[in-house]
């Protein structure tokens, strides 16, 4: 298989049962809204660490460049619908996953120090990003289905920094909500300044 990606996205999704049960799953909604701007997004649900390996290869095989990733979690762990999974755990399931990719979290209290330093050192992972505080199911569903829609409307579906950025500031214009943006340095990672404050 070939190194090269291919710039379209893939969803994980992993939440709780009550989640579920009350139908908020934002990113099979997020693929749903991105359907009608013309992107086909790959979905997938699971639910234990076992499935998140399987739809991390099949994230791999399929050779798309972006990883969106919608769970729950804190500070330090990753939380799935029935496992909770360590930062340095998690490292070791993607790391081999990331290469030339970008990583996004939507997941309240995740995307901080300890993630990117599991993430982005010796990865080749272009960047990870994520909100910078708790989301409700609504503006989450809605925040991030306006930021691909923005970075990815002129149909160009390179998400290069500028663009990135450019897309993150819009989003906190609309619905106040700001991100955390890490990206590899040559001393391991910095946060990226996206002028949002």
């Amino acid at each position: 298989m070939t190194d090269e990606t291919r710039p379209d996205l893939f969803i994980i999704e992993s939440l709780k049962f009550e989640d579920e049960y009350q139908g908020l799953l934002e990113g099979r909604t997020l693929r749903d809204i991105l359907s009608f701007s013309g992107k086909r997004p790959e979905y997938i649900y699971i639910r234990i660490e076992k499935e998140l390996i399987a739809a991390l290869d099949q994230f791999h095989e399929t050779q798309r460049r972006y990883l969106h990733i919608s769970c729950h979690g804190d500070p330090d762990h990753i939380s799935l619908t029935l496992d909770s999974i360590p930062f340095a755990r998690f490292e070791n399931l993607v790391k081999h996953h990331l290469h030339h990719r970008r990583l996004f979290m939507s997941a309240c209290e995740v995307v901080n120090d300890a993630l990117a330093r599991a993430v982005l050192i010796g990865t080749d992972c272009y960047s990870l990003i994520g909100p910078q505080n708790q989301v409700g199911f609504g503006d989450a569903a809605l925040m991030w289905a306006t930021f691909y829609h923005l970075a990815f409307r002129d149909g160009d579906d390179e998400l290069l920094g500028g663009k990135i950025r450019w897309a993150l500031r819009r989003v906190k214009n609309a619905y106040g909500n700001e991100f955390e943006y890490f990206k590899p340095h040559e001393d391991g990672f910095i946060k990226v300044d996206t002028g949002q404050k």
